[in-house]
């Protein structure tokens, strides 16, 4: 058997080589046999009769034995792909209209897959990352908790016959870093001496950071990219001194281009050692307090990833690590005594968390989270517009069929097998849909990068790879295979049934009757399945209209935005709060400003701060979950500045300074869960987060509820402070309310903020309106994608119908002109040819409505202010796909009304 297989697999690429040694061969036994007839008394000519008689023709045994060894099948392939190119030679206009479709099918679900393949699919550019593990905790609580304490990454790496490595590190978010005289903001975070080296990623330049790098050393590793673009690929770079939020580093090295971190979308520009989040965010690292983030158990701040060594799985290293774990877990409710978070459900919280150790070699989970159930729609869509377009391009074949049943039925008389001619049709189809691939890559490499392009236009930080690699371009080849068969099958299969006797009137009705029914069939389906594409977008589109047009709780338009962090350039506390004052004023001077404020959150900027307040008379219910609430700290006049109306009480003011009382406000939707029918007005509260401060805030406003993470989620209970009156955050937001235009007074506003200190760098200065567009990122992106899709869809569909009418009059010539010659009139012929068109609409339609209406309840999660039962949608849907299909038949139908009668008549 293998010997077979050699010589097959030998005679596809050397089909010559073996031709002549069938050749040879045959020879060989042919003169043989000639010696043992002449040896037997046979004269030379009745040796070669009875040869022939035995053997047969020669060249009929060469055949058999070519056969035999795969030589025909080679040589077949070679001939129908050389006249299947001289047959697209022949037809380039019905060549480039399917290679064209062929290519929006492909490309549309290449480009869809790339982004897929690089947000879900795509592992992590480091060494053997199917071997990294993600460890989280499950609360009762809380949910999935992602961060672990530093005692915990401590108490973990005692496992080492499990782990090969473990690897801990925290986002700092956006650094000041000054380089070569100029600082600018840079994106940071802070790492464990084992995280390169975990990971497997060594530097390109220099080295990475190591285990003797942990007890603080102030050095950094910089990203290629950081290096290129901000340092000018300097190859002198190891060494060089940087300052990073006011403190020295010394650059170490530069990691490989293809490396990001661990989050696929976001890019990391500098890393330095873990120790060192004390000296870079001392607000947050609370050094010297019970809060220290490098010893206190319940701090969970930091990531820990981990490589299972060889033989290991996820659940054999959850079950292993499980008793430190509990150990780390008891600690932690341990490490609630004596603290304002310390309490029965907070202990019990910890002790009855969970450990989930899960597959971490394609990152971190928050960029699949937010995209995976958007993309898969996306890719559902594309896939049934390339369906449309396979469709499309079957009708084109069969059309062309008409003109081919001359030529297929010669080859039958002359012996063409139909199984060979089968193969044939299909090597055409083939070959259609990888001209089709390859365009359809080409379109996929542009819109990948315009998608990009539009994401970063839509004010987007997500940073990612989208380029075709392996995995993508198999794709596209599987689909292009794919898609050949599902467009030549029905006519190939049409073809090799032509019956010979009827093959040379080409206009006989028996024959086109299959095949009218056919495009029929096809017509309807791409109506239906465009039909459902329009009704999704369209709904898609509609909710996210629905979102912009909601009112949050205060006016967007006419405000500025920018972000600020005095702790950067090493103001202390008091200096930070004398700063912001001074940036208020100075900006509230400025012709064409109404107010100026600034608060640690502003709204739709990624999340708040969360807490568990303690209201003074309140007490939750026996066995209910402790109050969770949103907190935010701001400074005065925010509310005015935003324009959400005060219900009850005041605004912050100049006066609630960091020795005024303590002053709070709360929303209405926490003054009716806790004081129905009672004023909140002085009533008190303490919010423990803030460093464990006991101290009681007087409630001294109430205001209308505001959304302030996502527009889809319902407003939570939320707590307002003052920002002198707290724990001073690490960076703030201004909202500047301008008269007009708020981006037009964005150089004012900056050159103002320079007067007051020029070292001050901003970030993210956009407004308002910009900012609540970019939180609706995903619904913008996904509406426009289907949009798009839905519109290539409609105008798929018009073209095959468009065709299939064109092909219908031309077909029915010599019918409309007897019609004619009977007395109907022209107005009558183009009615008969817009009736058939519209049947296969209205077919199509009624198919697709109930198709479509189950595509919405799928869709439901990804809906806002409508049902997906919308009528005005389907409505809409339907009525640009009858519109676009009359238009589509009004050529065909104004060609049929210009028919000849006389003309028609002779037209057979």
């Amino acid at each position: 058997m293998f010997s077979d297989l050699r010589v097959r697999f030998r005679s596809l690429f050397r089909s010559t080589t073996v031709t002549q040694e069938i050749d040879e061969e045959l020879q060989f036994h042919l003169g043989q046999q000639m010696e043992k007839y002449l040896r037997a008394g046979l004269t030379p000519d009745q040796a070669k009769r009875r040869i022939r008689l035995e053997f047969g023709g020669a060249t009929q045994i060469k055949e058999d034995c070519q056969e035999a060894r795969g030589i025909s099948f080679v040589e077949h392939i070679e001939q129908d792909v050389r006249y299947a190119m001289r047959m697209f030679r022949r037809t380039p206009g019905f060549t480039v209209v399917v290679v064209i479709t062929l290519a929006l099918g492909i490309g549309a679900n290449t480009a869809v897959f790339s982004l897929i393949n690089a947000v879900l699919l795509k592992m992590l550019p480091v060494k053997n990352p199917e071997q990294l593990v993600q460890f989280s905790k499950m609360q009762p609580l809380y949910g999935e908790i992602d961060g672990f304490s530093y005692p915990e990454l401590e108490r973990f790496q005692h496992e080492t016959r499990t782990f090969s490595g473990l690897l801990a590190f925290a986002d700092l978010g956006d650094v000041n870093v000054e380089a070569n005289g100029r600082g600018e903001i840079a994106n940071g975070q802070v790492v464990s001496g084992s995280y390169f080296s975990t990971l497997g990623v060594s530097a390109i330049l220099g080295r990475t950071i190591s285990p003797a790098d942990d007890q603080g050393s102030t050095v950094a590793v910089i990203s290629y990219k950081y290096w290129r673009e901000r340092l000018a690929g300097d190859p002198a770079v190891v060494g060089k001194k940087i300052v990073i939020n006011n403190y020295p580093f010394s650059i170490i090295g530069v990691t490989p281009p293809e490396f990001f971190g661990l989050q696929p979308g976001q890019a990391i520009d500098v890393s330095v050692p873990l120790k060192m989040i004390a000296q870079l965010r001392p607000e947050y690292a609370m050094i010297g307090t019970p809060y220290d983030v490098l010893t206190w158990p319940t701090r969970s701040a930091f990531l820990i990833m981990g490589r299972l060594r060889p033989g290991v799985t996820a659940t054999i290293a959850a079950a292993r690590i499980e008793p430190l774990f509990r150990d780390a877990m008891n600690e932690e409710a341990r490490g609630l005594a004596g603290t304002p978070l310390d309490s029965q459900p907070e202990r019990e919280n910890r002790r009855q968390a969970r450990l989930q150790v899960s597959a971490g070699g394609r990152g971190l989970a928050a960029l699949r989270e937010r995209f995976s159930k958007p993309l898969w729609i996306l890719m559902a869509a594309v896939g049934l517009l390339l369906l449309i377009a396979c469709a499309n391009v079957a009708t084109l074949l069969l059309a062309r069929a008409q003109f081919r049943q001359h030529e297929m039925a010669a080859r039958l008389v002359l012996g063409a097998r139909r199984l060979r001619l089968m193969q044939q049709l299909i090597t055409e189809g083939i070959l259609l849909a990888l001209a089709g691939g390859v365009l359809g890559i080409v379109l996929a490499f542009w819109a990948s990068g315009s998608l990009m392009a539009l994401m970063r236009h839509m004010g987007t930080p997500i940073v990612l790879s989208v380029q075709p690699d392996l995995r993508v371009l198999g794709f596209t080849l599987a689909i292009s295979v794919l898609t050949a068969i599902l467009f030549a099958w029905i006519p190939a299969h049409r073809l090799v049934r032509t019956d010979m006797g009827l093959a040379p009137n080409v206009h006989g009705a028996g024959k086109s009757a299959g095949r009218s029914h056919t495009t029929k069939t096809l017509i309807t389906l791409q109506v239906a399945a465009s039909l459902v594409l329009m009704v999704g977008a369209g709904l898609l589109v509609r909710s996210l209209q629905n979102l912009k047009s909601f009112y949050p709780g205060f006016r967007t338009d006419n405000v500025l935005l920018f972000d600020v962090n005095a702790r950067l350039l090493g103001y202390t506390v008091p200096q930070t709060n004398a700063l912001y004052r001074r940036l208020t004023d100075q900006i509230d001077a400025l012709p064409g400003i109404r107010r100026t404020s600034f608060s640690m959150n502003s709204p739709f900027s990624g999340g708040f701060g969360e807490a568990s307040p303690t209201i003074e008379g309140y007490q939750p219910a026996s066995g209910s979950p402790p109050l969770i609430v949103d907190l935010n700290t701001l400074g005065p006049h925010y509310f005015e500045t935003l324009e959400t109306p005060i219900l009850l009480g005041r605004d912050f003011t100049g006066d609630d300074s960091a020795n005024a009382p303590k002053v709070a406000i709360i929303n209405q939707r926490l003054a009716h869960e806790i004081f129905a029918g009672t004023s909140p007005i002085g009533r008190r509260l303490s919010i423990p987060t803030f460093a464990g401060d006991k101290s009681w805030y007087s409630i001294v406003g109430v205001v209308a509820d505001a959304k302030s993470e996502d527009l889809r989620e319902a407003v939570k209970p939320t707590i307002y402070v003052p920002t002198e009156q707290t724990v001073v955050p690490a960076g703030v937001t201004f909202a500047v309310r301008t008269a007009k235009d708020a981006a037009a007074e964005a150089p004012a506003v900056l050159h103002a903020v320079a007067q007051v200190d020029g070292r001050l760098s901003l970030s993210g200065m956009k407004t308002l309106n910009d900012q609540m567009d970019e939180s609706l990122l995903q619904e913008r992106l996904v509406a426009s994608l289907a949009g798009l899709f839905g519109i290539l869809a409609v105008l798929l569909a018009s073209v095959g119908l468009y065709g299939v009418m064109a092909y219908t009059v031309s077909r029915k010539t010599n019918e409309i002109g007897i019609r004619m010659a009977l007395g109907s009139r022209r107005i009558q012929i183009a009615g008969l040819v817009l009736r058939e068109a519209l049947l296969m609409v209205v077919a199509g339609l009624l198919l697709g409505i109930p198709a479509a209406l189950a595509t919405g309840r799928l869709m439901r999660s990804q809906l806002y202010g409508l049902g997906p039962y919308d009528p005005m949608t389907v409505l809409f849907a339907v009525g640009l796909m009858t519109v676009v299909a009359v238009l589509a038949c009004y050529l065909p139908a104004t060609r049929a009304m210009r028919v000849d009668p006389m003309a028609a008549l002779r037209y057979e």
